[in-house]
């Protein structure tokens, strides 16, 4: 039947256990990638480098993987690696690579959400009280699909220091944000009114605003 309809082809494995495994250690092999370019981004702020700039230079090498620092959240990256890790445990064996990656990228909202307050300290401004825009709630860019976001967390780490937090996502849908994170959408972002701003993927709409538009949210110390 798909054969009829998927034009790039259909692959027939031996079995429906080996298919599925198939689909579980792609998400597994990304969650691991992507995983160890957090923490290369970690580390690299530590010692005062610009992670971009490294990974551009060693992007010039034919074989280097281009993955990015990024939030792992979705229905597939950020829960098949539980998946396999449960049924490795279930056959007797102890994984380490799998669960250690899904440590560092479950605490990178948590991360990325302290560097900010830590930049806001830096700059004089007042956290408790502030005003903080976070762009984007879905779970990565031009997407409306909010399993498993992990700017959640970064919303509940502003929250925790009692920041005031507005969120502005024009393509996730109101109704199912209201639903499941018992939060309003900003209709639109004021000018001039926030204290910081966190754009947490780049949604296609974001784009298109420019870097003029969306720094303009922001207060002059912003």
């Amino acid at each position: 039947m798909y054969g009829t309809i998927i034009e790039a082809g259909v692959y027939q494995t031996e079995s429906i256990q080996v298919t599925e495994a198939a689909k579980v250690i792609e998400n597994v092999q990304r969650d691991v990638n992507i995983a160890l370019i957090n923490e290369l981004a970690q580390i690299f702020n530590r010692i005062g480098i610009y992670t971009e700039a490294v990974l551009e230079a060693a992007e010039t090498k034919w074989n280097f993987l281009p993955f990015r620092p990024e939030l792992v959240g979705g229905h597939c990256i950020g829960v098949d690696p539980y998946h396999l890790s449960h049924k490795a445990m279930a056959a007797g064996y102890q994984p380490t690579i799998i669960p250690a990656s899904r440590h560092v990228n479950e605490g990178m909202g948590e991360y990325v959400a302290n560097q900010t307050l830590k930049l806001m300290a830096r700059h004089g401004i007042d956290i408790v009280g502030s005003r903080i825009l976070v762009m984007v709630l879905a779970f990565k860019e031009s997407c409306s699909d909010l399993r498993n976001t992990k700017v959640a967390d970064i919303i509940s780490t502003f929250q925790e220091f009692n920041a005031s937090v507005e969120v502005y996502d024009p393509v996730v849908d109101e109704l199912e944000t209201q639903r499941d994170y018992h939060r309003p959408l900003a209709e639109h972002p004021e000018t001039g009114q926030y204290d910081a701003i966190f754009v947490a993927a780049a949604h296609d709409a974001f784009r298109e605003l420019g870097a003029d538009t969306i720094p303009a949210y922001g207060k002059e110390n912003a």
